[in-house]
């Protein structure tokens, strides 16, 4: 039952937080701008309610402190890079179109996870992967500029969730390492940082109202706590990103429904069925 009430905080969470965003790239900023601010903003809150999570598992650090550190600044630049290309890309890809592509951090984490956690899959439900390269391939129509050729916006997507696959793998070491409190603490604080620094150095500023940046912060917290706990409940990397795969199918639903995003839909359909095909066939 715990397992169960876990993943379905984490689908509506997964939802309502890619939603949220592409509502505002779309109407509040026109011109694209501050999203590496409003990233910083995010996470910034994010990680400052992280500091409740030693009320539910106290925070203690163990294992050997080269490998934490290692892994917590694999953290944070895989955690800038993935919020920065996909804040900036926001704009330009629809909600449901960016949620599937961005699952490429599925397979990448399923890699990784097999190459350095031990948490292995079987070889024939690894090489189902390629039917989510197909689903990305036929939902991929207005971004591509040639026969292997994508726009700029689709590739930092495809950025985006490599990335995210990288700083999914080193949060769960980190959480096996030093256990759940700790290990999250560190991934989100660091990523965070880097973020600071981007900030930083391109003298990016937010301009936007206190409410969405609340609003945000509320939905990308759900998000991100609905994955650390899910992954604490079931505690395999890989099984949990292999299942969670299935949000792409809501949030193409929650699209056409809330943001009007209904053009080429039946291939956008076909797209993101071919994607929960691959999603059963790894289970």
């Amino acid at each position: 039952m715990i397992i169960l009430l876990s993943y379905i905080f984490y689908f509506i969470a997964a939802t309502l937080s890619p939603i949220q965003r592409r509502r505002l790239a779309t109407k509040k900023n026109s011109e694209n701008k501050w999203q590496i601010n409003f990233a910083f903003y995010v996470t910034l809150i994010i990680t400052i309610l992280s500091l409740f999570l030693p009320f539910f598992e106290p925070f203690y650090i163990q294992g050997d402190i080269f490998y934490l550190i290692i892994l917590t600044l694999i953290c944070g630049i895989s955690g800038a890079t993935y919020f920065i290309s996909y804040f900036i890309a926001q704009k330009h890809v629809e909600a449901g179109i960016s949620t599937l592509i961005n699952n490429i951090y599925t397979p990448v984490t399923i890699v990784l996870a097999t190459l350095f956690l031990n948490e292995k899959l079987t070889t024939l439900q690894i090489y189902w992967t390629i039917l989510l390269l197909v689903g990305m391939v036929i939902v991929s129509k207005q971004h591509r500029i040639g026969r292997f050729k994508f726009d700029k916006y689709f590739m930092l997507i495809v950025l985006s969730g490599i990335a995210l696959g990288i700083n999914l793998t080193a949060g769960r070491a980190l959480q096996k390492m030093s256990w759940f409190t700790a290990g999250t603490m560190m991934a989100w604080w660091s990523q965070c940082l880097f973020l600071g620094i981007t900030t930083l150095i391109t003298h990016d500023k937010n301009q936007y109202l206190k409410k969405d940046i609340v609003i945000t912060w509320v939905l990308r917290f759900l998000h991100s706590l609905s994955w650390v706990v899910l992954i604490f409940v079931v505690g395999n990397l890989s099984l949990v990103s292999a299942i969670t795969t299935f949000k792409v199918v809501i949030v193409f639903i929650a699209g056409a429904l809330f943001l009007n995003e209904r053009e080429d839909l039946s291939r956008k359909i076909i797209g993101s069925l071919v994607a929960l095909l691959w999603l059963l066939l790894m289970k």
